[in-house]
């Protein structure tokens, strides 16, 4: 019977996921207020001439920012379903081991049967590159055509470029909790309340203009500088978990489980991905004074309106997973206070990625002071795989009885993908 539930489900989930079309950020849609038409709207491309080719030009170029919000924000580390102080029996004789377990990864012993533990940690992210392309200073080029509507010839073609200034935070109030169904199995959920910050402007904006017979007959010319802030705020993506704990030795322990991430927050604030997300992972680790740890998954996502990369009704993709992995130890420095650090990696196969291009600029064939041929800087999509890494920085102090605070710091090593400042965390949680 559960099974046959977990199966409806799960094709309820991808027909639905699979159901959204392209995004419209026409003026008057729907989806015009939305955080996720911001980058889109800020080129002013909607007021210059009221271009449709501009706006699709505009449109395209955001969908990769789209993808890669969606990507790797719905997939940031979380805090751990973890329950502090862990006790072993060894011929029915009770031992206690004050080692308090990862901040933000997970261990293969269990809470034990009917116990149940609750957690929660606040956390910021300030996002600051994306690519290795400074989200304050993206280049942005885009084309415009004026057409003859009685004609349909072509009258003038509009080349604007600009450099767009992009702030991107997420707040986020992670609310986890875990109950031991036995002795050997947890099921976990995980509730984040998030609060996005989107502000996307334009400055340096200058156009060139080229008429019929390929004459530029003014340019370059200033565009006026713009900024607008956007917020949005409401549960995230939902995550489920469900633990089995395959084996248990003296001190050590393999565990198996399986992540469910449910589409439940509004993917067109950034809120949530629109898709499902499926991680099952192995995790082994080790009781002691310093306890290693080490899990490895692979993590699968259905299809999304925010990866669609052809603008188009039934484009959407599926957002780009892979291998994940996180290997740290956790050091009983004190009897009441854990210190612990992971080394934590994601892998993105097939996603879009941003990388920097030039746009080349039509030489006049007439003009009494033609200007110089020129390019014009502007960014363009490519297919790849990368990976991020992240090291994990923290501890835990169990004042009083089963209650424990934390905090950490998590610090990313590469600069590919969406690249944060140092992010803090600070949590609190019990076990009952």
């Amino acid at each position: 019977m559960i099974r046959r539930t977990l199966q409806l489900l799960l094709l309820a989930g991808i027909s639905t996921t699979g159901a959204f079309g392209q995004i419209n950020c026409a003026a008057g849609s729907p989806s015009s207020q939305k955080l996720v038409c911001q980058i889109p709207f800020s080129t002013g491309v909607f007021t210059n001439s009221g271009s449709a080719t501009a706006a699709a030009s505009a449109l395209h170029l955001a969908t990769a920012f789209n993808t890669a919000f969606a990507t790797q924000v719905t997939q940031l580390p979380l805090t751990s379903a973890s329950a502090g102080t862990v006790v072993l029996y060894r011929a029915g004789v009770p031992e206690t081991f004050d080692n308090l377990g990862p901040i933000l990864t997970d261990r293969a012993q269990t809470i034990g049967r009917h116990k149940l533990y609750l957690g929660t940690a606040a956390t910021q992210f300030v996002f600051t590159d994306i690519d290795g392309i400074p989200l304050g200073k993206v280049p942005f080029t885009y084309e415009a055509t004026a057409v003859d509507k009685s004609t349909g010839a072509t009258l003038s073609n509009t080349y604007t470029t600009e450099q767009t200034d992009i702030h991107f935070t997420v707040d986020m109030l992670i609310n986890v909790a875990t109950f031991g169904l036995t002795k050997r199995i947890d099921v976990s959920a995980i509730v984040p309340y998030e609060r996005v910050s989107v502000g996307a402007g334009t400055y340096g904006a200058q156009a060139y203009i080229e008429n019929a017979n390929n004459v530029v007959v003014f340019g370059p010319y200033s565009v006026p500088s713009t900024f607008t802030p956007g917020t949005a705020h409401g549960i995230g993506d939902i995550v489920f978990n469900g633990k089995v704990q395959l084996w248990n030795g003296e001190r050590g322990a393999v565990a198996a489980a399986m992540n469910l991430r449910a589409p439940t927050g509004d993917d067109q604030n950034y809120l949530g991905s629109g898709a499902w997300g499926f991680g099952p992972y192995v995790v082994y680790s080790y009781l002691s004074k310093v306890s290693p740890h080490l899990k490895i998954g692979y993590q699968w996502n259905t299809a999304t309106e925010l990866n669609n990369q052809s603008d188009t009704a039934g484009g959407n993709q599926a957002l780009p997973g892979g291998v994940e992995y996180d290997a740290g130890a956790d050091w009983a420095a004190l009897r009441r206070v854990t210190l612990a650090a992971d080394l934590l990696g994601s892998q993105y196969v097939n996603s879009v990625r941003l990388t920097s291009a030039m746009t080349p600029l039509p030489s006049p064939v007439a003009n009494p002071q033609p200007p110089p041929t020129a390019e014009l800087p502007t960014i363009t999509t490519q297919t790849g795989t990368y990976s991020i890494s992240d090291l994990s920085t923290g501890f835990k102090w169990n004042p009083v009885r089963t209650l424990i605070l934390s905090g950490n710091v998590l610090f990313q090593l590469n600069n590919d993908g969406l690249r944060a400042r140092p992010t803090p965390l600070v949590g609190i949680s019990c076990k009952f």
